[in-house]
């Protein structure tokens, strides 16, 4: 497994070997991972070393699980209020409590010394009318995992998140601002932007392994097997929906993995040189991500953040209108691609129940005042009246 290996992978393979505690073993194990060149002619036998990480990792998180470790000790994670929480993640200095203050008013201490922020502070963002709320998190360094006490407690934070925003210092090089992000946050189980490797996969009492769409996997079936085999599976049917790697099958076993969506802040486009690492940023992270360049201490672009923030939330705001004419002044907060007949819901049982008929009034109306039944789909700024027997 060692062959073409750097004498500091064939030391942490060796470590590896040697760990005797689960705990030590997943150390170790990530450590040899990170460790190993990654290239074809490797991508295998990561995947199978990836599949036992995910495999250990799962009897941790069992063994925590029964010890009941995960309610003990002090509060630190925030918990959510309002319609949505974002937290903003970003290395030392990057400008995240400039924005924070900006943006919401909260009373948070901006320092030009690195590692300012201690603990989550949070503060309220009012989208016209939806209410967010925006924490600012500790900053994120090199295997902060393991080199801070509160690492575990930052990814807690991060997993109850509904959207993250990346604040990149446009001052230093955005390329490896991000890369250390991307990386760290994968290393707490956090997927930015991806989609989970689609696949069905089912226990079976007996008849060894089913594999459909085997075509679609980069693997042959005595690897597909062992992989599965790994996570103490032996009679099972799995169904590949995609064309995948061995690895993705291995990420998609991995339910400690979630998946998030994220957007750019490039902060201190006001900074000479910030142009070019703009450009930078953009050629290598823009297929992955939306980014949006602005200025906290000038406050340039800000006003129209906010807007962008609920827009990538995937939420929308519709208004209530009474018999009366009255329209209610608090938006219901909703998914995108909600109905009437949630929204009836919301108001009061019996208007789902005992629905009738509604109408609408606004972007998803062909007409104001337009009747339409339960499932029609709403957007952001509708107007609904909802009539019941």
């Amino acid at each position: 497994m060692s062959t073409n290996l750097s004498p500091e992978a064939k030391l942490a393979e060796q470590e590896y070997n040697e760990a005797n505690t689960l705990e030590d073993k997943i150390v170790k194990l990530e450590k040899f991972i990170s460790l190993i060149p990654k290239h074809k002619a490797t991508e295998k036998m990561v995947a199978r070393l990836r599949s036992r990480l995910v495999k250990f990792k799962a009897e941790l998180i069992e063994r925590k699980q029964r010890q009941k470790a995960i309610t003990k000790g002090p509060m630190w994670v925030i918990p959510k209020e309002g319609d949505a929480q974002v937290v903003l993640i970003g290395v030392p200095n990057a400008g995240k409590s400039q924005i924070l203050k900006e943006l919401t008013g909260a009373n948070t201490k901006i320092s030009s010394h690195p590692f300012g922020t201690e603990k989550p502070i949070p503060g309220v963002l009012d989208c016209k009318g939806a209410i967010v709320q925006l924490i600012d998190l500790p900053s994120v360094f090199q295997n902060i995992k393991n080199e801070s006490k509160n690492g575990p407690k930052l990814f807690s934070q991060i997993r109850a998140a509904d959207l993250l925003l990346f604040i990149i210092d446009l001052s230093s090089d955005p390329v490896e601002q991000m890369s250390l992000l991307i990386e760290e946050l994968y290393t707490g189980g956090i997927i930015v932007n991806k989609e989970k490797p689609p696949i069905e996969l089912k226990k079976t009492g007996s008849g060894g392994a089913i594999i459909i769409g085997e075509d679609k996997i980069d693997a042959t079936r005595e690897e597909i097997i062992e992989i599965l085999n790994d996570q103490g599976l032996y009679n099972f049917s799995l169904k590949i929906l995609k064309k995948m790697t061995l690895s993705d099958l291995v990420q998609a076993l991995d339910y400690s993995l979630v998946y998030k969506n994220g957007i750019v802040i490039a902060n201190k486009g006001d900074i000479p040189g910030s142009k070019e690492n703009y450009e930078k940023l953009v050629n290598t992270f823009a297929q992955q991500f939306e980014i949006i360049p602005i200025s906290a201490l000038k406050g340039e672009n800000l006003k129209q953040l906010p807007e962008q923030i609920f827009s990538k939330l995937g939420l929308i705001r519709v208004r209530s209108k009474e018999p009366n004419g009255t329209i209610a002044e608090k938006p219901i907060v909703i998914k995108k691609g909600s109905t009437v007949g949630d929204v009836a819901k919301i108001i009061h049982s019996r208007f789902f129940e005992h629905f009738k008929n509604a109408k609408i009034y606004g972007p998803s109306a062909k007409f104001d005042g337009q009747s339409v039944g339960i499932n029609h789909v709403l957007q952001d700024g509708d107007i609904v009246e909802i009539f019941a027997d």
